[in-house]
């Protein structure tokens, strides 16, 4: 598995973490053993020769991840090719000591080991893009991994559910902050540093970033230049000559404007139940950029299959469903290198998770005015974002005091689940990303980081910080990537939306238009191309039809009933009401997409089993239809 895990202090054996790892191949590893410090590590060749460098006679350095550039406050540079990163942050590390993470731009983990001062740094990128675990099961040692269901495994640590967290899970399909549903184990916050001081066993964290937002007053366009440009300028410095690119191409605009930067030289892969409406946009696209397309058709079996593949990769951040490149794991690393997506693009540069007003229209759906409405005090926060629990947990249960306990402001700044923001504005405004850990999406990520390297470029840091400068009304009123796309590709922008059907160079209202009209037709009129109701003319299949229309889902439950009845938070009758009701009509889609993740979960069986031993988890080594 590509990631890192270690055990710090006395009698320090990093064996247990490591032997549960899911393995791709292909990657390179390397163990220290030492008296005080132990740690494994594991990296894809393409971004360095080894995840260890020494740094000095006295310094190790570990990286796992991708680094592209350097900023030291004074002028940006991006990392030379043919450099890997671990050399490179050695490098920066020799010059800026552990204040080098604050410089530098990408998606890792960073652990030093200075021997003279007998401490270890465990370094967070920014937005925390690849989640790290600690656990301290006594004063003498402090465990650390990217994979939280390993972090049991250790002889030294018992653990258990902690029942708040764990009916987040259910209820989000994710933990928020630092927070995990197993106590005693929490993720460390983004962009800090967390020093471990080997003598003492104490610990220190310093933060040494936050997103603050603080709008430019300046016209649209203003953004659409800087954006352009920037992007290309992303998208230039991440590319070799010697690398073959993969884009995970849909039939919308963000992957599109990352094939547009890329050129014919990509290969465009789109994931679907069939050639439907979607998946032939994702064709047009490909062939007026002249790249290569594959489409990766999904089975029938695929969801059933991904249950037991996927499992083992979550680290309680979304559904099995959303690891979405592992059945095609052997295409993808025989034909690319390296894979871009245009994920979080919503989630910066357009309205996904700011609130606006919900205007009823009866049996036509519900509109959304794009209008902030807008999230004042911690209360108005825990109002808009608590939600019903499932109904197989327990009912005395409130999810909003639940949200109220964990979200608090002190008169200076809101501690959000052990993540803080400067304001409730930020709060709002960027939660969703920061930890990019709380984000339902997160096993996607981290499972195509397992197969090879994996970037989404709306990360970059600089792209981060353009965002914190654009009003909310450009969010919800304008759409920066289409305006984007229409300059470094007019052709790509002519073609229409794969679900709007509205060609991405018009106006953004006629957009917000036809996005309500499909989502009428959704609900209204069936497609009669489709063979099965859960096929689709977009890019997901329908769950919630598929739960109902296949008896795999029963039979998994039935399966698992003894494991339900081992879990004190759940409830046997309360997991046969949900299914019925789904199948009666009801839309439980949710609530039993993530039962079915909790309980496939080796960590979940282990736990119930008291550490009893479990079935080894599968590799990702063979396409999966």
């Amino acid at each position: 598995m590509v990631g890192i895990c270690g055990v710090l202090g006395r009698d320090a054996d990093v064996g247990p973490l490591a032997a549960d790892l899911v393995w791709a191949g292909g990657q390179r590893s390397s163990t220290h053993d030492g008296d005080r410090v132990a740690v494994h590590a594991s990296t894809h060749p393409l971004l360095a020769a080894t995840p260890v460098r020494e740094v000095d006679d006295d310094t190790l350095l570990w990286l796992v991840g991708e680094v592209y550039g350097f900023d030291d406050g004074t002028r940006y540079a991006p990392r030379p090719d043919g450099m890997d990163c671990v050399e490179y942050c050695a490098r920066r590390y020799r010059d800026h000591g552990v204040d080098c993470f604050a410089g530098l731009n990408g998606s890792f983990v960073g652990i030093v080991y200075d021997r003279s001062e007998a401490t270890v740094h465990v370094a967070t990128d920014r937005l925390g893009t690849k989640a790290v675990f600690r656990a301290r099961p006594d004063g003498d040692r402090f465990l650390f991994s990217t994979n939280v269901q390993s972090l049991p495994r250790h002889p030294t640590f018992e653990t258990e559910f902690h029942p708040q967290y764990v009916y987040e899970y259910l209820a989000y399909k994710r933990s928020f902050g630092v927070t995990t549903p197993l106590k005693g184990v929490e993720k460390l916050p983004p962009a800090t540093v967390t020093t471990v001081d080997l003598d003492s066993m104490s610990v220190e964290q310093e933060r040494y970033w936050e997103p603050i937002f603080d709008p430019l007053d300046r016209p649209f366009s203003y953004f659409v230049d800087r954006f352009t440009r920037m992007f290309r300028t992303v998208i230039d410095e991440w590319t070799r000559d010697d690398v073959d690119y993969g884009v995970l191409l849909s039939g919308g605009s963000d992957s599109r404007l990352v094939l547009a930067a890329l050129g014919e030289d990509a290969t465009a892969f789109h994931m679907n139940d069939w050639l439907n409406r979607e998946a032939r946009t994702a064709v047009a696209a490909a062939d007026e950029a002249g790249a290569q397309f594959e489409l990766l058709e999904r089975g029938r079996k695929y969801q059933w299959s991904a249950l037991e593949r996927n499992a083992p990769l979550s680290n309680f951040d979304g559904w099995f469903s959303q690891a979405r490149t592992t059945g095609f794991a052997a295409t993808l690393t025989d034909e690319v290198d390296a894979l871009l997506s245009g994920m979080y693009a919503d989630t910066l540069f357009k309205g996904h998770g700011i609130p606006t007003p919900a205007v009823s229209l009866g049996s036509l759906g519900t509109l959304h005015p794009p209008v902030e409405d807008r999230v004042e005090t911690v209360e108005e926060f825990v109002d808009h974002y608590a939600r019903d629990l499932p109904t197989y947990v327990d009912d005395s249960v409130s999810m909003r005091e639940i949200l109220a306990d964990n979200v608090r402001y002190d008169g200076e700044s809101v501690d959000h689940h052990g993540v803080e923001y400067d304001s409730v504005r930020e709060l709002v405004l960027c939660s969703e990303y920061y930890p990019l850990s709380n984000d339902t999406e997160q096993i996607f990520t981290n499972s195509a980081m397992q197969l090879l390297p994996y970037r989404s470029p709306f990360l970059d840091d600089r792209l981060v910080d353009l965002h914190l400068r654009m009003p909310i009304r450009y969010r919800l009123r304008r759409n920066v990537v289409n305006r984007a796309l229409e300059r470094l590709a007019p052709n790509l922008a002519e073609l229409p939306h794969g679900e709007s059907r509205v060609p991405l160079d018009y106006p953004h209202h006629a957009y917000l238009l036809a996005e309500n009209a499909v989502a009428f037709w959704r609900r209204h009129v069936r497609s009669d191309r489709r063979s099965e109701p859960h096929l689709t003319e977009g890019p997901w299949t329908d769950v919630g039809e598929l739960l109902r229309t296949d008896d795999e889902a029963a039979e998994r439950l039935d399966d698992r009933e003894d494991l339900v009845a081992r879990l004190p938070f759940l409830s046997r009758s309360g997991v046969d009401e949900c299914y019925r009701n789904h199948l009666a009509g009801a839309d439980n889609t949710t609530e039993l997409y993530t039962l079915l993740t909790l309980l496939e979960l080796p960590v979940t069986e282990y736990l119930a089993s008291e550490g009893e031993s479990v079935e080894a988890a599968p590799t990702l080594s063979t396409d999966a239809t």
